[in-house]
């Protein structure tokens, strides 16, 4: 009884505060991203985010991109938004602890806030670069020393098949790796900055590209494969 008493007062007390804000045109979340998110950090988030959509990292309305604003505070896309035409409404505030609210935050947004808990991670993207999640349907890693380079932005990789992918899994699998592959569903990337974890999924499909042509061609005889 005691708590649905609290659930309604604050029901109650938000539409109040939505009524207030009303006339200045935006709601009690948004005047609450305006606190949290600086202008700066905003426009870079939105221009992160349609540079995964046009690099064809990730596809549109199910991608998720987030960023760490503080100990204990995230932002991510809204549930059912474009990366490519994010604008402020559509961006989330919310909680990195579990069990808080966020339920208008993209779906998968506990496998954000378990990297931010795991990792000193400031952004994660979930996308769905197209040969290395041809790689992951197979149970296959990209070949990284195909180009060593270039394999070094990316960092480690591990893979977790779909039925496996318990809290527990992912919380120390993403220990000692940057990019975890999720067969059928996507690629789990992070890194230190927006910029960073742009880079590492760039890079992650370009190698995924050059392993899967050199597969098909047989120029690589045996490739990393983990988690069979």
């Amino acid at each position: 009884m005691t708590m649905s008493i609290l659930t309604a007062y604050k029901n109650i007390t938000l539409a109040i505060v939505n009524w207030v804000n009303a006339p200045r045109g935006y709601t009690y979340d948004q005047y609450r991203n305006k606190i949290l998110l600086k202008p700066a950090q905003q426009q870079q988030f939105i221009d992160t985010a349609k540079m995964v959509a046009d690099c064809r990292l990730a596809l549109g309305t199910l991608g998720e991109l987030s960023l760490r604003l503080s100990p204990h505070q995230l932002v991510i896309n809204a549930q059912g938004s474009h990366l490519a035409y994010l604008t402020e409404t559509d961006l989330v505030t919310c909680s990195t602890l579990p069990g808080k609210s966020g339920e208008e935050a993209a779906p998968h947004l506990n496998w954000h806030r378990l990297i931010y808990r795991e990792t000193p991670a400031r952004s994660v993207l979930f996308c769905h670069p197209p040969y290395t999640l041809t790689l992951a349907n197979a149970a296959r890693l990209p070949f990284q020393e195909i180009a060593p380079e270039i394999g070094a932005v990316i960092g480690g990789v591990n893979l977790i098949k779909p039925s496996d992918l318990t809290e527990a899994n992912l919380a120390e699998a993403v220990q000692q790796n940057h990019v975890i592959l999720v067969p059928q569903l996507g690629a789990l990337v992070w890194g230190d900055s927006m910029v960073n974890t742009l880079a590492r999924a760039d890079a992650l499909e370009f190698v995924s590209q050059l392993t899967t042509i050199a597969c098909h061609t047989g120029l690589i005889p045996t490739l990393s494969i983990k988690n069979q």
